[in-house]
């Protein structure tokens, strides 16, 4: 199990008109997240050109604090409750930082 940072961004792509649903839920995981022990940051953008992408951008020490991460109440939440207001499947990718 790697003890290295990694990072991890999620884009998320809402349904026409779903936009402040989707992000209400999006918002409802980050201070949570943040109080997690192997959490660096945990921040929402919003797209300035398109309001309907949203991007969760985060870094975790290391691969046991994202696993932990992904059994949380609140991840679980995020998952599920997204589901109902998104376009498509949100783009999530994982990089291992130096």
């Amino acid at each position: 199990m790697s003890h290295k940072n990694k990072l991890v961004t999620a884009k998320f792509i809402a349904s026409a008109g779903q936009a402040e649903a989707l992000f209400n839920v999006i918002n409802a995981c980050k201070h949570p997240s943040r109080n997690e022990e192997g959490n660096v940051y945990y921040d929402i953008y919003r797209n300035s050109e398109d309001s309907n992408i949203f991007l969760i951008h985060e870094e975790w020490k290391g691969e046991a604090a994202i696993e932990f991460h992904f059994e949380q109440p609140h991840f679980k939440q995020l998952v599920n409750n997204t589901k109902p207001f998104l376009q498509s499947d949100p783009e999530i990718q994982l990089v291992n930082l130096p």
